[in-house]
């Protein structure tokens, strides 16, 4: 399991239609680059995130991001700290055309997630 703070990023998340988390931590965790399927633990209760790692090329941004879409969840997250473990990797870190082409990506990302969630939380019950 992980945890970090969330800290104040560029909001490019949200012009998007994905609104992130971007996390701080205090060991920096070793974490290949590309998007992952997670589970996210925070006061409200469990939520399933779409966690990114890495430099997010496709925006010429260079340093390195640690961030969560966090599906359903609603509310600021400034300031505080959450934990998450990694469910699976969806796929690696690519460089898109434009914006519009990432949003698309995002959008199948994002199902392949809701997906990953259902099954997972079917092999747990069942």
């Amino acid at each position: 399991m992980f945890s970090a703070c969330v800290i104040h990023g560029y909001q490019n998340g949200s012009k998007f239609g994905f609104p992130t988390a971007n996390l701080q931590f205090q060991d920096m965790p070793e974490i290949e680059k590309g998007v992952y399927a997670v589970r996210v633990f925070i006061t409200e209760g469990l939520f399933t995130g779409m966690l990114y790692v890495g430099t997010r090329p496709t925006l010429k941004l260079n340093e390195l991001s640690i961030e969560i879409h966090i599906l359903g969840f609603h509310g600021n997250l400034y300031g505080r700290k959450l934990a998450f473990t990694i469910l699976s990797k969806i796929r690696d870190e690519k460089k898109f055309q434009d914006a519009a082409e990432l949003v698309e990506q995002l959008k199948r990302d994002r199902l392949a997630v809701e997906r990953l969630a259902v099954e997972t939380e079917q092999d747990v019950v069942g």
